[in-house]
């Protein structure tokens, strides 16, 4: 069995979701709604299936032959991001709770009865049997909206439904955190020449806000695709607020869902993780998710090469010291991420996955491929339901 801590689930449902803003949405949202849809299949067939027309790598079926057992399922809406302007768009917030309500729709819908899924949205939800356990997620700070005063009672409600974490950064800076590069056509240098982002800018206001929301009702911060400045800022003003409330770290773990590490693939875009944050990761008792993009991890042109550039970033995260609790893996399947490694194309193939995993590290296997990642997610919603947290 394996746990994925960031897997897009819902992406292969978008196109379907022709309407998702209702009946109340005008002739023009319509036919916008109906454009973007379209839009995600052919990126689809260009940028994600593992050939033309090969269809989408995550499905419910594909999950459970994989042997997944918990799936941190990502809510993103695409059109909220590729837009213009640097700040979230009114609305985004509404998209993504339609988004989270056709997921668990469709879950229902494929299994009626619960016997191949739950979902998770507290502790008794773990219930460690043969089912793939659903959490939802959040990919980008800019589904809380552009209003400040409305971070929290977004938040909170994003808490209560059982969402685990907020990728704040992601592609493109849109008024929350700044980004580093991730796109993988572009250099470093090319990036920052056609997306400017403000110098000297971490967080923003917004992005201040939503840390701090985040931090009161135990919804993780996920610095995946975080600049330097991001993870600087992040970082200082969780310790902050750790003074503030007298909580130990470790109650409030830091994630990097879907990422590598710096030292174990030099060439690659800063989006990797160096190994000074990997350590503040560590410290909290956080988790490090190691991505299965090519461009992230390394290229790869069979099945050994594949195993042998997971070692290398595994090895890295076990050199920091204190051994490999912090170490999983977010796959990042369907996330536009083409190619993956060689030989994990698909779901289905997240058990050949764990089968690498418990080849090359049988005394850590089970940490890093399922109890690492379950140890946490049960820690936080252990700590949502605490009196302290309600009172």
């Amino acid at each position: 069995m394996i746990a994925d801590l960031h897997c897009h689930y819902p992406m292969h449902l978008l196109p379907r979701d022709h309407h998702p803003h209702g009946v109340a949405g005008g002739w023009l949202q319509k036919l916008k709604d109906e454009f973007d849809a379209e839009a995600v299949v052919i990126a689809a067939d260009l940028l994600n299936d593992p050939r033309w027309c090969g269809g989408w790598r995550v499905d419910l079926d594909g999950l459970v032959q994989g042997e997944a057992r918990i799936v941190c399922s990502v809510l993103y809406w695409p059109a909220g991001e590729f837009r213009f302007g640097t700040q979230p768009a009114s609305g985004s917030f509404a998209d993504l709770q339609s988004l989270l309500s056709f997921v668990e729709d469709d879950l229902h819908k494929r299994d009626p009865n619960c016997e191949r899924h739950v979902l998770v949205k507290q502790t008794s939800d773990l219930t460690d049997d043969s089912r793939v356990a659903f959490v939802h997620c959040v990919e980008g700070g800019f589904h809380l909206g552009p209003n400040q005063n409305e971070i929290d009672a977004h938040v909170q409600w994003l808490a209560e439904n059982g969402v685990l974490y907020i990728t704040l950064a992601h592609l493109f800076y849109l008024g929350v955190a700044t980004n580093a590069p991730a796109i993988p056509p572009l250099t470093d240098a090319e990036y920052d020449h056609l997306f400017p982002q403000p110098a000297g800018v971490g967080l923003t206001d917004l992005g201040k806000a939503a840390v701090r929301s985040m931090y009161r009702h135990k919804v993780l911060v996920d610095i995946s695709h975080m600049s330097e400045d991001a993870v600087d800022e992040t970082f200082a003003l969780i310790e902050q607020l750790d003074q503030e409330t007298g909580s130990d770290p470790r109650d409030f773990p830091v994630l990097a869902t879907h990422v590598g590490m710096r030292s174990a693939n030099p060439s690659s875009q800063l989006y990797n993780l160096t190994p000074e944050t990997a350590t503040r990761i560590q410290a909290r008792g956080g988790l490090i998710g190691l991505i299965l993009a090519q461009h992230q991890v390394g290229s790869t042109q069979s099945a050994a090469d594949s195993t042998a550039t997971l070692r290398r970033h595994i090895n890295a995260i076990g050199e920091l010291g204190n051994g490999l609790q912090c170490c999983a893996f977010g796959t990042d399947l369907d996330g536009f991420i083409k190619p993956t490694l060689t030989g994990i194309e698909r779901a289905s193939d997240l058990s050949t996955l764990a089968q690498w995993i418990q080849q090359d590290f049988p005394a850590d296997a089970d940490g890093i491929v399922y109890d690492n990642a379950r140890a946490v997610l049960h820690r936080v919603l252990a700590a949502r339901g605490s009196p302290a947290r309600n009172a």
